[in-house]
């Protein structure tokens, strides 16, 4: 059976036709989809560019997976004029497919799925975000990808969210606002995250955290304020200031890595702020939160980061924000407000003092973490896809 992804990432395509990505979206990830079935087709944005380009870079190319691109567009103004040739590819695409999976919220899949939902087909969602968060700088995009999501979830046959809670109670699916079950509409939740068993580690060792405590920091794309690089740099500066030698690692790269390391110098901890740049290979993030003694994540907008859950698969204690997802993977009184510094830097003042605290802290994440382990997860999709496969199947039956 045949099925088309939508999917809100930026890949490339190199002169012999192979398809690249800088994280997250290599053959691996498709791998999940080609349990259940035999081909997937891809949609995604898609750029043409040299070998060299791509060096470091992980393969999405793979057996049985296709890719249909979508041009870059840079305003509004592109996306009204790019609209009917996108509108004819769907089109075409859907004639050539069994079902389809949309992976929300993205300006490319929310345009896809209206047109798809036009054609008679059955297709799911998989919400990974909440818009009202992920667009929080664009009140347009937000309030029109916030409206989207709630009608896309009552009209699609399943869906399947990041989280266990949050994302259900603001885009409630079909299935949730039935008092009897439909086979024809279903519900789910599991992470995006790929961790493996190797992936973990054992309790974390703090015998040195008083003499020097190495913070870390994930965000494949560093391109805006959301991930909260700044209150980081800002925490960094703080806990120096009360005696703590502190410094940070941030894994990713961006148009606003430049900025973020102008404060860092302007605050004068230039030294003590370090950025890796993209790291696409899972064992070099694996030994970067290793060699890490806590996982400091302000973020604004998440639905359910798989960042924290591969710091927390380590052993590392995490401090973040309580937003959509985030409170069911850590206790409340390691979340605070994205933007309030003092209180980060005074809850690292407390652990950096209390090696217990740490220590069970480390100890409950792994076993928090082990709930998103692979094997555990993909019994979850699996279950999810084969229904979706079973409408597809009644539906001919009943045509014949």
């Amino acid at each position: 059976m045949k099925v088309f992804i939508s999917v809100d990432a930026h890949l490339y395509r190199t002169p012999d036709n192979r398809i690249w990505t800088k994280t997250i979206y290599g053959y691996e990830f498709w791998k999940r989809y080609l349990e259940t079935f035999s081909n997937i087709i891809v949609l995604s944005r898609i750029d043409n560019v040299a070998y060299e380009f791509v060096e470091g870079f992980l393969l999405s190319s793979g057996d049985n997976v296709d890719f249909w691109g979508v041009p870059l567009v840079r305003s509004a103004k592109d996306y009204i004029i790019k609209l009917p040739n996108f509108v004819k590819k769907i089109k075409n695409l859907s004639n050539d497919v069994d079902c389809a999976i949309f992976r929300l919220p993205s300006i490319t899949s929310f345009i896809a799925e209206i047109i798809f939902s036009k054609q008679n087909k059955p297709y799911v969602l998989e919400v990974v975000a909440d818009p009202e968060t992920v667009y929080e700088e664009n009140k347009i995009v937000k309030y029109i990808m916030t409206k989207h999501l709630k009608k896309a979830c009552l009209r699609a046959n399943g869906v399947s969210y990041v989280t266990k809670y949050a994302l259900q109670k603001l885009y409630p699916s079909k299935n949730g606002t039935l008092n009897k079950s439909n086979y024809s509409f279903f519900e789910s939740y599991y992470s995006s995250i790929n961790l493996s068993e190797k992936f973990f580690s054992s309790e974390k060792n703090f015998d040195k955290i008083s003499e020097e405590i190495n913070l870390i920091h994930t965000a494949n794309n560093i391109n805006n304020y959301i991930k909260g690089h700044d209150t980081a740099i800002k925490i960094v500066k703080s806990l120096r200031d009360r005696g703590i030698n502190a410094n940070i690692t941030f894994i990713g790269d961006g148009l606003k890595k430049a900025e973020f390391l102008t404060l860092a110098e302007s605050l004068g901890i230039q030294d003590y702020v370090n950025f890796t740049g993209f790291l696409s290979s899972k064992s070099e993030i694996r030994n970067k939160l290793l060699d890490s003694d806590l996982f400091l994540f302000p973020t604004h907008a998440e639905g359910l980061p798989r960042a924290i859950i591969e710091a927390m698969a380590v052993g590392l204690p995490c401090l973040s924000t309580p937003v959509n997802g985030i409170p069911e993977l850590l206790e409340m009184e390691f979340l605070f407000n994205p933007d309030d510094v003092e209180a980060f830097s005074d809850k690292i003042m407390d652990l950096v003092n209390n090696k217990n605290k740490l220590s069970q802290m480390s100890r409950d994440n792994i076993l928090k973490a082990k709930e998103y382990e692979n094997s555990v997860l993909q019994k979850r999709r699996n279950d999810f896809y084969i229904k979706l496969i079973n409408i597809v199947n009644w539906e001919k039956k009943d045509e014949n």
